[in-house]
């Protein structure tokens, strides 16, 4: 098949249900970014930004870093990359990654995070009751009076296949949410899916519940998380205690 942007070299990565070949999909993926990045006024020409990461997302977090640099070449930037640990339990692993962004001294910060990894997150989400960190969804978020900005949050991982920094499938130490990873990368084909699922998440309406004092995460009660329960009890509520202590016996 030849890419229907050239019309000249063979296709080899499908972008919005068009089919390009690896130059014009890096130059698509490139425009996207620039756009995104224009938008969100995320980035002063004089910047210090830290990319949060796990390290199955090394690779999109060095793709990251590569695009801010040549998309702002006169710019005096600082990016540095943080990896985070993971855990077996997705939700523990966002857990840390909000803690980190608590802490850290930067202003702002870069999630890598894919649109795939947010529609498993989803359907993982729905299918556990918890809703935990779906409001990473977005462009830009604000917490702790701090800006983050998720490029990707709309682009899926094989839209970005045109570079050679990507390397290997969307994995994560959670196995239940690999196995939804697996069956989505097979219902989903078309990927356009990926463009348009935001709306399901809106219709959850995430700024009407109730959140964890600490972490930010969405609960259903009292005014912690189970995660921050667990190393910030002393400064979590006797109530949110007492309920904690219900549900483990």
């Amino acid at each position: 098949m030849i890419c229907t942007k050239c019309g000249k070299n063979q296709a080899e990565v499908l972008i919005s249900g068009k089919y390009l070949c690896v130059h014009c999909a890096r130059s698509e993926i490139v425009k996207r970014f620039r756009k995104e990045l224009s938008l969100s006024k995320f980035l002063d020409r004089e910047d210090r930004v830290v990319i949060l990461t796990t390290e199955n997302f090394m690779d999109v977090s060095s793709l990251i870093e590569k695009l801010i640099y040549n998309i702002c070449k006169s710019c005096k930037l600082d990016v540095l990359i943080d990896k985070i640990n993971e855990e077996e339990d997705i939700n523990k692993t966002l857990w840390k990654i909000m803690i980190k962004i608590r802490e850290t001294d930067f202003k702002k910060i870069i999630l890598p995070f894919t649109a795939d990894f947010f529609l498993s997150y989803l359907i993982y989400s729905i299918s556990t009751g918890y809703m935990g960190y779906l409001e990473l969804y977005s462009l830009v978020v604000e917490v702790y009076s701090k800006k983050i900005f998720v490029p990707f949050y709309s682009t899926p991982r094989f839209e970005l296949l045109g570079f050679s920094e990507i390397t290997g499938e969307l994995k994560t130490k959670d196995a239940f949410l690999n196995e939804i990873i697996k069956w989505a990368s097979k219902q989903f084909a078309d990927n356009e899916i990926y463009h348009t699922f935001g709306s399901s998440i809106n219709v959850i309406k995430l700024e009407n519940r109730k959140r964890c004092k600490i972490c930010n995460a969405i609960i259903e009660r009292g005014d912690c998380c189970k995660y921050c329960l667990e190393s910030f009890s002393h400064l979590c509520s006797e109530q949110s205690q007492k309920q904690e202590l219900e549900e483990r016996v």
